[in-house]
């Protein structure tokens, strides 16, 4: 039957929709819908129904009728959008689109040839409302020629784009609750895995956790029990659950105790900790345990669940621990060093007994990260930290040196040194340190380092000091060298050199008399000395020096007797030194006093100056070895600097002291010897007698034995220019056979030859009756007393020290020819 208007099948319409009634699917009722709407348009055209998917916000080709399948598939999924394709703008402005010739259709003509090779010139869509307005997706037909719809066809249509978003709303609706109660099965599916996964979790961590795991109920009887706790008990679960501790054997003084903490956790919603022993199956042991309220969704206790721990093992660790402890602290504090340690960031958690005594502070008071700050010498706190820091941060060991505040208030040097200790994997767990008090040692080895800059000092002086009277010697060798026939040129150098040779002499002499000294190895010869007659004498020995320097030296000698017990040559010596060391001191124009005077036991001398004076620096150590003044490149001073230092040892023998002082550069000096007074006056020094340079005597032959052939033919020549005749000999044991052979009416012999040495060869000589009367004089380098006293054994009769003065050998020559004339 079809409508006389409309033209319209009802019969066709009222089949599909009885299908629907009867609950045929919607893809069988979209696609007989869309065959009757293709019927009813006719003319050869094709018919499509495109789905709104909201997620991609996309049209989907949802059914066709006559659509070619290449064309289906070319436009199965649109854009929505107002520049999209007709079908996607009326999806998106909800309005109808009749596009009479496709070729006038802009977004159609990318896919132009394609819908012209299949046989499309005209297409229509119209949207498909809800019932609330919303576009669910689009019918369109496709014409094989240019057509548009009559008012009637539009009317047809409508209908059953009305029909179609009817069906269609119901289709998706029953989609959505269909995905929901999907939905709800997969989470309820889901929820019941996760609580069956759950349930096996927790029985399976609990059954095989070490603790003891329970709840109670509120009349305090178990309503679970882990295994764990069913085996220390030795029951089942059946058998303990809804029973009290006291029904399942423990003590009554343990189950009360417990009931009253399930009362309390009850009132405070709180939970509570103990400790107890319990005897099991397992024995006596130590437990740790908790209970906590279980809350209903009132809020209210419902039950009370329980944990616990056997602590046997930790409870007897931290027990040997706490011996370990003490045994470690009874050690540190038994140790003569500091010891501390710190944990693993570096924060000092330990210091022993001798530390807190080091710093003068309470004890465990000095622990934290704030050590450096308050204890370190300003000048070493960021280097000590510093170092602390990157071994803390490394691992390295630690060790450094730096001052720390001592409770007497000076800072003290410290070796600071610690260790990391790492645990079976390697992580650092403690550091271990100790602090060593090295402030002693430390000042050792500076006033070492001090001492062997003197040394140096010393050293690179004397090489300038004999190097200055070598300069002349050398030149004068070679001008006499190169004019040996010049008789004022031979006497004129020769004079240098004597001079010259003079000048090295002193400075040897030097050299060995404060050697002797500093080494104990001169005896004093002592009787009472007058102070007054001992500063007079060195005054006039020094002054040519003072005199070279334009000083003027003013005598206080006092009208009381200054009597003291010494050696009056040594303390002549002391004298002379201290108004030497003032000239050499004091520019040209200086004044310098000498002064003496005895007053409560003691007799002191006093030389004061007002020359360069001393730098506060150097007044301490003025009077130690290779000490001296600061020195000008010219060297104008002159000297070895060991003046105050014999000047020391020499009183200091005496029993007496010395004191050096000094304002400062510019202030001038005071030097004070102060000495013990004598009682008994002193006895007057005798005058020695004058010895005129001797005639050279009766020529004598004379055997001289030396191994440096330079040194024995010089001597040789000089004797034989004063009329003796020489034999010289450089191999020692050639003298014995060469003298009996020609005896020398004298012998002079070196020591220190290195085949025969000269108190052997003596010896030899003498035992000789032929050369027994003979002279024998001993010419070293050895001039203590103890060398003259080796010579006197030996059988010499004369001692002479080299560089030998010529004048006095020639005399001891002369007067043994005397003896013998």
């Amino acid at each position: 039957m079809t409508h006389p208007e409309t033209g319209l099948d009802f019969a066709g319409l009222k089949h599909i929709l009885s299908d629907a009634v009867r609950g045929a699917s919607y893809d069988v009722i979209l696609q007989s819908l869309l065959d009757e709407a293709r019927r009813l348009i006719q003319g050869g055209s094709s018919a499509a129904v495109y789905l709104v998917d909201e997620p991609s916000r996309q049209l989907q080709l949802a059914a066709t009728s006559g659509v070619p399948q290449p064309l289906a598939a070319a436009m199965a999924r649109l854009e929505i959008g107002p520049e999209s394709t007709p079908c996607g703008r009326v999806a998106h402005t909800g309005k109808i689109t009749i596009v009479e010739d496709v070729r006038a259709e802009p977004s159609l003509r990318p896919a132009l040839p394609l819908i012209e090779a299949n046989g499309v010139r005209s297409c229509w869509s119209f949207p498909l409302h809800s019932p609330g307005g919303r576009v669910l997706g689009t019918l369109a037909f496709f014409h094989p020629a240019q057509r548009l719809p009559s008012d009637v066809l539009a009317g047809e249509i409508a209908y059953f784009t009305d029909l179609l978003a009817l069906l269609t709303e119901r289709h998706l609706r029953e989609q959505e609750n269909n995905a929901r109660h999907a939905r709800a099965e997969r989470e309820l599916a889901n929820m019941a895995a996760e609580s069956e996964r759950r349930r096996r979790l927790y029985e399976t961590v609990l059954s095989n956790t070490p603790d003891l795991v329970y709840v109670f109920d509120l009349a305090h009887r178990f309503t679970y029990a882990n295994e764990v706790l069913l085996k220390l008990w030795g029951t089942t679960l059946d058998d303990a659950v809804g029973k009290t501790c006291l029904e399942l054997g423990y003590e009554l003084w343990h189950a009360e105790m417990h009931g009253r903490e399930i009362e309390q956790v009850k009132a405070t919603k709180a939970p509570i900790r103990g400790e107890v022993p319990f005897t099991g199956t397992a024995g006596r042991r130590v437990y740790d345990y908790i209970f906590v309220p279980i809350l209903g969704p009132d809020g209210e206790v419902e039950a009370v669940a329980g944990a616990t721990r056997d602590v046997t093992e930790r409870k007897r660790f931290e027990e040997e621990l706490r011996d370990s402890e003490r045994r470690f602290r009874t050690i540190t504090n038994a140790m003569p060093q500091m010891v501390w340690t710190a944990l693993p960031d570096g924060t000092i958690n330990y210091h022993n007994e001798q530390f807190y005594h080091f710093v003068g502070l309470e004890a465990g008071t000095a622990e934290g990260t704030d050590w450096a700050k308050y204890l370190l010498h300003p000048d070493d706190k960021e280097a000590g930290w510093n170092r602390w820091a990157h071994s803390v941060a490394t691992g390295e060991p630690y060790e450094i040196t730096y001052r720390a505040r001592h409770h007497s208030g000076e800072y003290r040097w410290i070796l600071a040194r610690a260790l990391p200790l790492h645990d079976d994997t390697g992580n650092i767990v403690a550091w271990l340190g100790t602090d060593t008090d090295i402030h002693e040692k430390k000042l050792a080895e500076e006033a070492l380092q001090a001492a062997n800059h003197r040394k140096d000092e010393f050293l690179a002086m004397l090489a300038h000091e004999l190097r200055n009277p070598l300069a002349p010697i050398s030149a004068a060798a070679q001008v006499l060298r190169l004019m040996p026939h010049n008789a004022d040129k031979v006497r004129q150098y020769s004079e240098v050199i004597s001079r010259q040779v003079s000048h090295m002499t002193t400075l040897v002499n030097d050299l060995l008399d404060v050697s002797r000294v500093t080494r104990g190895m001169v005896q004093l010869e002592k009787a009472p000395v007058d102070l007054k007659s001992v500063v007079t004498s060195a005054a006039e020995q020094v002054h040519p020096l003072i005199e070279a320097g334009l000083h003027s030296l003013g005598l206080q000698l006092g009208p009381a007797p200054a009597s003291v017990l010494g050696d009056r040559a040594r303390l002549i010596q002391v004298t002379a030194n201290l108004l030497a060391n003032a000239a050499k001191y004091t520019p040209p124009g200086g004044v310098i006093s000498l002064a003496v005077e005895a007053r409560d036991g003691k007799a002191r001398i006093t030389v004061t100056d007002n020359g360069n004076g001393i730098e506060p620096a150097l007044l301490p150590h003025v009077f130690d070895l290779f000490v001296q003044g600061e020195r000008t490149p010219d060297r104008a001073q002159g000297g070895l600097g060991l003046g105050l230092a014999l000047v020391k040892n020499i009183v200091g023998m005496h029993g007496g002291r010395v004191e050096a002082h000094s304002a400062g550069p510019g202030q001038g000096s005071t030097f004070i010897v102060e000495l013990p007074a004598a009682e008994q006056p002193p006895r007057p020094a005798p005058t020695p007698p004058a010895t005129p340079m001797a005639a050279p005597g009766k020529p004598l032959r004379i055997m001289l034995v030396d191994d440096n052939v330079d040194a024995a033919s010089t001597l040789a020549t000089l004797l034989e220019a004063a009329g003796h005749e020489v034999n010289t000999i450089n191999d020692p044991r050639l003298a014995a056979d060469d003298a009996l052979a020609c005896p020398p009416a004298a012998f002079i012999l070196d020591i220190g030859m290195p085949l025969i040495d000269g108190h052997a060869l003596a010896r030899q000589l003498r035992a000789h009756p032929t050369l027994h009367a003979a002279a024998y004089f001993a010419l070293t380098g050895y001039g203590q007393s103890s060398d003259l006293e080796s010579s006197r054994e030996a059988g010499f009769d004369e001692h002479f020290v080299k560089p030998v003065d010529a004048a006095q050998l020639i005399a001891a020559l002369a007067a043994h020819a005397g003896k013998h004339a």
